[in-house]
């Protein structure tokens, strides 16, 4: 896939397969086209060239049958503030076609450990973790196939991170794909099971993931400075 947005180039020829339970980290310095990449991927925006195949058909149409089959966590929470938690959930369950939506809404509660404020208070009165882990959940609402996230953890304390990762491991257990955009090597480690490097709208690395944080930063900074050669 390639990407232009008038004399910038997002993204040049990046091109690789997922398949099921992956779990991705995606890398790269700020502009090297990892946001875009996101969008793609949900169908937010088309590639300039190439195309994005779900199953192998192609995902361009963007119909409701394909973008049920994706989870999108963004920087924009996409909930409804003047409701609560549940409220949100059991709406976007009904949205998503789920048989029994209070009965999902309850499972992803329990899930994410949402008990004790998904109930009672409108999203806008939450804190930054609590909100995060709504919008998890509103994103698995509808039992994706591919979860997409954009920095998840950015800001959370380590209690809020925990239940995030819990969520990911269980995704990925049951067969489903995710691809996450971080800053955090201590974060990838523990998820995932693919490194992705971006540079320049470019793929500089694309490998299995190496063992711990701290492999994870020396592959980083040998991409960077190597301009992603």
């Amino acid at each position: 896939m390639t990407k232009v947005f008038g004399p910038v180039r997002a993204l040049a020829s990046v091109s690789f397969e997922l398949g099921p339970g992956d779990s991705v980290a995606v890398m790269g310095p700020n502009g090297a086209g990892k946001s875009t990449l996101l969008a793609l991927l949900s169908l937010a925006t088309r590639p300039t060239r190439g195309r994005v195949l779900f199953g192998g058909e192609p995902g361009r149409t963007g119909g409701p049958d394909v973008r049920a089959r994706i989870g999108l966590l963004s920087h924009d929470p996409l909930v409804y503030p003047d409701l609560t938690g549940r409220e949100n959930l059991v709406l976007f369950a009904r949205l998503h076609g789920v048989a029994d939506p209070s009965a999902r809404a309850a499972d992803l509660e329990e899930e994410l450990a949402l008990g004790g404020f998904a109930a009672d208070r409108p999203v806008r009165a939450l804190s930054r973790g609590q909100l995060q882990r709504v919008a998890l959940a509103r994103a698995l609402v509808g039992s994706p196939d591919l979860l997409l996230l954009d920095e998840p953890a950015a800001g959370l304390d380590t209690a809020a991170v925990s239940r995030i990762e819990e969520a990911l491991l269980a995704h990925r257990e049951r067969g489903g794909i995710s691809v996450l955009v971080t800053h955090e090597p201590d974060l990838a480690a523990r998820i995932a099971g693919r490194a992705i490097v971006l540079m320049a709208g470019r793929v500089a690395v694309d490998a299995p993931a190496p063992e711990g944080a701290a492999a994870w930063r020396e592959m980083y900074v040998e991409a960077v400075e190597g301009g992603g050669a």
